[in-house]
């Protein structure tokens, strides 16, 4: 009998998990041992539909016509709101859901506590795979929850060894429950497709750097702007590409007014295919606050770029072998990233075994390899 899994992933603002459940469905449900279905809470993965049916996932619409669809998404208060609201008219729907559907595994990735609450509560049978990661915070609340209902928690799968070190501190978990386990987000075949598109000749003029990300606080795109500024002062050979759309667009495009960067740095907003833009730049970008483990690191290690980022916690500078294969500033610290760029220019000869190094490590986000590490975990 083939496994059944659901995934609860409900969001409000396009963040990288969606790609991580996406594409987990996908590489699971292509496997001859899961039938794969998406709980669409509200309708925020109408617009998958295509992609769903597509790899043969089911999807299961929870809530119809809610007051959750018509409320913003944009902005921390809207967005608090949204996620409230999210659960409260969720949890009668989603507990018959599950009783309905009592021997399917749970993959929970976003708004963690209530399926958890719900399946300890009432007994349920599901087993539940629970996916950490991004900038893990234990508060006094998360703790208390998951504590209560550890003993349904059948897996914790996390995306580095620095979360796999935080969690089993916290000693909630044995240690042999805690997994390291690589989101799909990796496909070669469809990278080397996408990355030989043609970009336009516009951005073929001049050699370019590339950031790729959604325009909020946690991408840190503003001190990039203040760094770039101060580059400019001794080396004008290089453009600096921003891909991406976000809350900050109006403050970001403002500031690059006011700086006088206009024809030196170009915010180009969200693009689906941003391989064709990593494979004809000089490098990747990367200032995020925090990244776990930072999608787009992996993307320009597929389509062999060097790479520069933040030490943030803890997914680039663990890809990245702690500044091995690639090279690595001090968050927020305008004078290391200058000095860690001005390496970067300079030691070209070495790019060739760094970049050989971070492409060997692509395999890890692999389909193939993702799909062996589940079926492992769940038999």
């Amino acid at each position: 009998m083939n496994k059944s899994l659901s995934f609860w992933c409900p969001y409000v603002g396009d963040v990288g998990t969606i790609k991580a459940v996406l594409e987990g469905a996908k590489s699971l449900s292509q496997t001859n041992n899961f039938n794969c279905k998406i709980i669409n809470v509200f309708g925020e993965f109408d617009k998958f539909r295509p992609f769903l049916n597509k790899y043969n996932i089911k999807e299961v619409r929870l809530l119809n016509n809610t007051i959750i669809n018509i409320i913003p998404s944009k902005g921390f208060f809207w967005s608090r709101i949204k996620y409230t609201l999210i659960f409260i008219f969720s949890f009668f729907p989603l507990l018959q859901y599950l009783k309905k559907n009592s021997n399917d595994y749970l993959f929970i990735y976003l708004i963690t506590s209530l399926p958890l609450i719900i399946v300890k509560i009432f007994n349920l049978q599901n087993k539940v795979i629970l996916r950490v990661s991004g900038k893990i915070k234990f508060t006094i609340f998360r703790k208390f929850i998951l504590r209560f209902c550890k003993s349904k928690i059948l897996r914790v799968l996390v995306q580095t060894t620095y979360s796999k070190k935080i969690i089993q501190k916290q000693n909630i978990f044995k240690p042999r429950s805690i997994s390291l386990i690589y989101d799909p987000i990796i496909d070669l075949k469809k990278i080397n497709k996408l990355k030989n598109v043609k970009i336009d000749k516009e951005y073929l003029k001049k050699k370019y750097f590339i950031s790729i990300g959604r325009l909020s606080y946690q991408k840190n795109f503003i001190f990039l702007i203040n760094c770039i500024k101060k580059i400019l002062e001794f080396e004008k050979n290089f453009i600096f590409l921003i891909l991406g759309d976000g809350e900050e667009k109006k403050i970001i495009l403002n500031l690059i007014k006011k700086k006088k960067l206009i024809g030196f740095i170009k915010v180009l907003g969200f693009k689906k295919n941003v391989y064709k833009y990593i494979k004809n730049s000089s490098g990747l970008i990367c200032t995020s606050l925090w990244e776990e483990p930072g999608f787009v690191i992996q993307e320009a290690a597929a389509c062999k770029k060097i790479i520069l980022t933040s030490n943030c916690h803890s997914g680039p500078e663990e890809f990245l072998d702690y500044g091995k294969n690639g090279y690595i500033f001090k968050n927020n610290d305008e004078k290391n990233f200058i000095k860690k760029f001005n390496q970067m220019l300079t030691e070209k000869k070495t790019h060739k075994l760094k970049i050989k190094n971070n492409f060997k490590k692509v395999y890890l986000y692999s389909h193939e390899r993702f799909s062996s590490d589940i079926t492992k975990t769940l038999n």
